[in-house]
């Protein structure tokens, strides 16, 4: 049985020509901001660009690697147009950072102002594309390495096509939502609960699925979890 939490969750903030909602549910050492995820989105000449990432590894220096690739990507983001070059840049980051045993699974997006939109996944789940009460994985032809390992894919990766017809909301996340298992070791439902809770209001589908998530691992995430959801703002009447 799904949970269904009353929330307050204030209006999502407004980055570029999206509506945003973060959700992060830490486990252990990260509950002190320690943790290996990393999120964010900013506005740029180039569209709206959103990452979200997880650090692998232990130990204090993945806050560290998080922090670092989320600096670099904001400031790549507003000056690199192609998004496959982003991601190469921030692979030589991770490759030759004081950690050479470290990789970083992400997932790049750019959403043009008309919605449409192009995504790179480097070993990272793709997003789910929600849209009249359902929701789907985007299809990914050619995953990429993480970054870090991107020389196992010759150093390139390709980024892959979002029609805006395919989505009226996107939900990024890491591994530890959709590793998630119950007391029976079956993984979480996340594309069916994310359809379920679909009707909701952005920060209250967040809200709810992070709420639903913990619920169904009996409050015991084996790895931090995060959202990062998505959609178009309404455009303003004339």
């Amino acid at each position: 049985m799904t949970t269904r939490p009353r929330t307050t969750d204030p209006a999502p903030e407004t980055v570029g020509t999206l509506s945003v909602s973060a959700r992060r549910v830490a486990t252990g050492a990260g509950k002190d901001g320690a943790g290996g995820d990393v999120h964010g989105a900013v506005a740029t000449p180039f569209g709206t660009r959103l990452l979200i990432g997880d650090v692998m590894g232990k130990g204090p220096a993945l806050s560290r690697t998080a922090d670092s690739v989320l600096t670099a990507w904001r400031e790549l983001a507003a000056r690199q147009r192609s998004l496959e070059v982003l991601a190469v840049r921030l692979h030589s980051l991770v490759a030759h950072s004081d950690e050479p045993d470290r990789f970083v699974t992400a997932t790049l997006v750019s959403v043009a102002p008309d919605g449409s939109a192009e995504l790179v996944c480097c070993g990272h789940p793709p997003p789910l594309l929600l849209r009249g009460g359902g929701a789907v994985p985007a299809a990914v032809p050619a995953p990429a390495p993480p970054l870090g390992l991107l020389d196992l894919a010759h150093g390139w990766c390709a980024a892959q096509p979002v029609p805006r017809t395919a989505w009226d909301r996107m939900l990024l996340h890491t591994d530890g939502v959709s590793e998630a298992r119950d007391a029976g070791g079956t993984f979480y439902p996340l594309a069916e609960r994310a359809a379920e809770f679909s009707r909701l209001r952005l920060a209250a589908f967040t809200s709810a699925l992070a709420a639903d998530l913990l619920h169904y691992a009996e409050d015991q995430l084996q790895d931090d979890a995060s959202l990062l959801a998505v959609e178009p703002v309404p455009a303003t009447p004339a």
